[in-house]
């Protein structure tokens, strides 16, 4: 598997947001943006 860095920037608020969810599913930020994105994925190519 190749993996990819993606830099982003977001305001501060959503950072607190996404930090505390990740929080609140006793994961890292990293993994919860990750899982995240991935379920999303999947909702889009289901779509099409």
């Amino acid at each position: 598997m190749i993996v990819v860095n993606i830099n982003i920037e977001i305001s501060e608020e959503l950072h607190k947001k996404v930090k505390l969810a990740s929080i609140m599913e006793d994961t890292t930020l990293k993994d919860y943006i990750v899982k995240v994105l991935e379920k999303k994925s999947k909702e889009l190519k289901a779509k099409l």
